[in-house]
Order: C-alpha cells, then structure tokens, then sequence
C-alpha cells in the first residue's frame, strides 16, 4: 500500500498520485516495496481504434482534473498572517474573536487573513475592543494603551474613599443630606470623597442628584410662597454653591417678602404651632424631614422670640430625642443613637444627659470598630491568599501555553497545594503529560479531574483521543465522547466534531467485529472443493479448512485483485495464485463487500 504524506490517506500500489491532492504517493510505514513485475505483451495481442480514442479520451479526462485541482489548491486555499500585540501596561489578557490567546506582549500566527475582533481586558483598566484586519502573508505590529477606571489613588486613598462611600449609601438610605450633624449628613461624605478624589464619578453624581432634590424642594416652595420653608432650602442650597449668585439674591428676595408679611405673624404661628404638633405626633422632629417639629418652633421664635409655647415644646423635643436615642441602644442599633445623641448635643449643648449617653454609646461603637477591624484583616488575608491562588493560576495557564509542559507541571502541582479539589489542575497536568507523550500519566491525571468535577467536558474529550488512539478502547473512548457531547463540546472539538468521531468509533467497533467473523465458504478447486472459513483480518485473509493442504493466509500486500459478485469471491495473487470462493450464507457477501471496501481491497 501507498500513503499520501499529506493527507494520510493509504491507496493500492496501483496508483502513484493522490486523487485528493495531486501529492506524489509514498511508500507506506512498515511495508516492503515491492519491485514492480515487468510488463510483457501477449505475443499477437491486438487493440482496437476504438479502444485506443476511449483510452485517450480517459487521459485527457484525467489530466484536465488535475489541472483543475491543482488550479484550486493553489488559488483557493486559505491565506494566514501575524499579528504582534502590545498593550500599556503589559500583562493585559488578549482574546481575539473571543477566545482568550494570552497576555500582551503577544504573538500571534497562523491568522487566517481579513477581519478579526481584538478584546483586551486588565483588572482596573476599561475593556477595550476593536477591530484589525490581517494582511496575508505579513506580521502588523499594533499597540494600544488602556484607560483606568479610577484615578492613581494610593491604596490608603482607596480604602478611605470606599468607607466614605459605604457611609454615604447608608446616609443617603436614612435620608441624612444635609447638617445637622455636622459629621454624618450626605453632604460631608460628598466633600471628603472629592477631596481625597475630584474626579470621583459617584461622588459627582451624589452631589448632582442632592443639588437636583434642594432646588426642585426650594423651588416648589417659592413658588407655593412658603417663604420659610423657601427660605431654609435656598440656604441649603447654598451649602453646596456658596458663591451661586442666583442663590443669594434669591434668599434676599425671599427676607425681604418674610417682612413684608410680618402683620400676619400671629396666623403664621398658629399654623406653625399646628405643624410643630403634628410632629410631635408622627415623630417627624428635626431636618431634613419635610414639616419637622425644630423648623417650626425656630420659624415661631423668628416671628416671636419670646414665644412661651416655643420654649417648652423645645424641651419637649429633646426629651423625645433622648427616649428615641434609647430605644436604640436597646434595640442594638447604637449608631442610630449616637446620631440621636449627638443631634440632641447640636441643638441643646448644654444637655449632659446626652453627653454621657454619646460617651457610652460611642465605647461601643469603638468595640464594634475593632471587631469589624478584625474582621476586615482576615478578609484581606483571605483576599491575599485568593490573589496568590489566582497569580499562581494566571502563571501555570501562561507557562502551560508557552509549550514549557515540565514547568507547567511543576506549577500545577504547587497549585494543587493550594486547591486540592482543582479539576482543571489536574487537566492541564495531564495535557501536558499528553504533550511530553507521557500518555499513561496523561490518562491517570484526565481520570482524577473527572473523579472531581464529572463535567469537565476538555478532560473527557482528552480521554476519548487517548482511549482510542494508545489504548485501542474503542467502547471507553466512545463513552467519553458521548459525555463531552452531552456537555456542549469544548473548544473547537464542537458537538458536530464528537458525533463525527463517535460514529466513526461506533463504526471501527464493528468492522472489528466483523473482522473476528468467519465466514462460511465452499473453496473451489480444479476438479473439486472444500468447505472451510474465510476470514478478513486487520492484516490480511485468512482460510482455514480441515484438509490442511488448502489452508492459506495471504497478507494484504500480497494481493494482486480481491472482488465480490453476489456470493461468489475471487481472489488473485501478486505471485499469480487464483482462490475462488463461495459464501455458503449469501447474505454475508454484503459484510465481505464492506470489510473489502474497508481495507481497499477493490476498486
């Protein structure tokens, strides 16, 4: 037999061209060469000029169609190029049409040339994604530099800026905006993250979206002509833009209308004195509460200082401060009461009741702290060892790609250290052992990934190949194969790609089958016969029989023809010896017809 060096395919030493390619056939691995017999004309043989044109015809035929595949082969084949791809800074990951194919600086071959889709992503950098066509047959350098997603803060900076943050959300929830207290408003987290960061986008929008609320409050209540309720938040406005113009002559506007409406004061309080009640009854007692109990007797005691109602409801308030703070400590929630605590100290200084309860309050908190501390340090610990894990990870992926497979190995196995329960470690073990031709060790590593994770489609498609081609399982390797199938492929070994190769497993299986089958058959000879079985092995054909003389195994190199007409087999020899043989089973001549066309025994 000939075998074609490019495509593998074995052909009768017949042929001397592969029909697929055009590529001159070798002699195949294994195989004796065969000196051809020469060829002597029969003495008076005669040919006719039909048969000679017909002949012709054939060649020009054959000719033409080579010509034709040549043409294609040489136009119509795929054309490749290279890129070399560069990032700042280096280390970005690399996924061209979206797989992943390493971190910049990159090389990458073997592009089939015209439009590719390029990703790059690196943690704390914005994903860039563009388009690069390939030139064939050339290598384009292209390089790109990646924009932060955040400014180049120390990593202080950024724990500081987080904890404001996460205190701004929980201000924001409670509906803190604004002073009092002085500390804890939404407005105070806003100025310390812009402060520590200017260009802090939720800090921004925080600030947008509080100014939006003050206006829109403001004015709603200008145009209602509240003035008072305008009044106050016109000046909370003007904490966030105390040089607005516009804010200023506004608030004068508003005093001014305040006086003019001075001879209705004593309707004006008792519609304050109605709402500092209602307050006092729903709870609703200092800003930013709309309608709160502390603007009300503050716009009472503008009108009328000396207002007694006032101040005894002002005593009132703090008392009611100071049981809400409590109720808090016994509920648990101590910065709630150390927000009530230090309300009550912002509005009545002079209150020590509060004061020793913010000390004691405060102790807590700092109790709470150190165990949230704590607790902090062993999440960064933590954070620490899955950085060490993931770096070692990212190191073994790249080493394992660069075709180092003993370092790779060594890697993997410093990995397993780390996570013992790691399936695609033990793949990319076995991968490499696969690669180092080490298949023993490669199949044991395949089967333990599996052994952790049963749905590690990459190793059961390893183990299909391996199973089939060093083992010869045909049955295992099929079983492996069905699962990858089942689990939706894995790269490019697609789910059409596993059926392709199941069936032809599936197949194999029974032409082995069939090859351990003997087939009942009548030898014929010159003046009588013989009953025997006739075999069709991997290597040959085989005939066995009770009367020794007629038995005979004929490897395939030696045969010259090999055909099947309804149940009836001949068989010649390259040495001229002639078997003719009768398939006792006429139904069998369908299974002889197909192991013959298996080992290409007829044309």
């Amino acid at each position: 037999m000939k075998q074609c060096p490019k495509c593998g395919t074995s052909y009768p030493e017949r042929f001397q061209f592969c029909p697929v390619d055009a590529t001159e056939l070798a002699q195949g691995e294994g195989e004796p060469e065969t000196e051809a017999e020469p060829y002597v004309p029969p003495q008076g043989l005669q040919v006719s000029v039909r048969t000679l044109l017909l002949s012709l015809a054939g060649l020009i035929a054959v000719a033409a169609l080579s010509f034709a595949g040549a043409f294609l082969y040489l136009y119509a084949k795929p054309k490749f190029g290279s890129l070399v791809v560069k990032t700042t800074p280096q280390g970005a990951m690399i996924l061209l049409d979206g797989k992943e194919r390493g971190v910049s600086p990159l090389t990458l071959t073997d592009l089939r040339s015209g439009s590719h889709k390029i990703s790059i992503a690196k943690e704390g950098y914005k994903q860039f994604l563009t388009q690069v066509d390939v030139m064939p047959y050339a290598t384009q350098n292209v390089h790109w530099s990646l924009e932060p997603l955040v400014a180049h803060l120390t990593n202080e900076q950024l724990a500081e800026v987080e904890a404001l943050r996460k205190k701004l959300d929980t201000a924001q929830k409670e509906n803190i905006l604004l002073p009092p207290p002085d500390d804890y408003n939404v407005l105070f987290f806003i100025n310390r993250i812009l402060a520590i960061d200017p260009a802090n986008s939720f800090a921004l929008e925080a600030k947008s979206g509080l100014a939006d609320t003050l206006r829109k409050n403001a004015d709603l209540a200008y145009a209602k002509e509240d003035w008072l309720e305008a009044e106050k938040q016109y000046k909370n406005l003007g904490l966030l833009y105390p040089d607005d113009i516009a804010i200023n002559e506004r608030l004068a506007d508003i005093a001014a209308k305040i006086d003019a409406s001075a001879k209705d004061r004593d309707a004006q309080i008792a519609d304050l004195q109605a709402k500092a009640e209602a307050g006092m009854k729903t709870g609703v007692l200092v800003p930013p509460d709309k309608d709160n109990v502390l603007d009300a007797l503050r716009n009472i005691l503008r009108l009328d200082k000396k207002n007694a109602y006032a101040r005894e409801a002002l005593i009132r308030l703090k008392e009611m401060i100071q049981n809400r703070g409590d109720t808090r400590i016994s509920g648990g929630d101590y910065q709630g009461a150390r927000n009530d605590f230090k309300l009550a100290l912002q509005y009545f200084p002079d209150d020590n009741y509060s004061r020793v309860r913010l000390s004691i309050v405060e102790g807590k908190l700092a109790e709470l702290a150190q165990a949230d501390q704590q607790r902090l340090q062993r999440m960064q610990e933590e954070q620490q060892f899955r950085q060490k894990i993931a770096a070692l990870r990212q190191s073994a992926l790249n080493t394992f790609r660069s075709g180092a497979h003993d370092k790779a190995i060594a890697e993997w196995q410093e990995y397993l250290k780390l996570e013992p329960n790691s399936d695609e470690a033990y793949y990319y073990i076995g991968s490499s052992c696969q690669e180092q031709k080490q298949f023993d060790t490669a199949i044991l590593n395949f089967e333990k990934a599996l052994s952790i994770n049963p749905n590690n489609a990459a190793a059961h498609v390893s183990l299909g190949i391996l199973y089939d081609s060093r083992r010869n399982d045909l049955a295992r390797a099929t079983e492996h194969l069905k699962k990858a199938k089942e689990l939706g492929g894995f790269e490019k070994y697609a789910p059409d790609r596993l059926q392709a190769m199941i069936q032809d497993l599936q197949d194999r299986s029974q032409l082995d089958a069939l090859q351990k089958t003997p087939f009942a058959v009548e030898h014929k000879h010159a003046f009588s016969s013989c009953r025997g079985e006739l075999r069709i092995t991997q290597e040959g054909v085989e005939y066995r029989t009770s009367e020794t003389d007629h038995s005979f195994y004929e490897p395939f190199g030696a045969l010259r023809s090999f055909s099947v007409e309804g149940d009836t087999i001949s068989i010649r020899t390259r040495t001229n010896k002639k078997y003719n043989f009768r398939l006792i089973n006429s139904k069998d001549a369908s299974l002889v017809q197909r192991l013959a066309l298996h080992h290409q025994l007829t044309g």
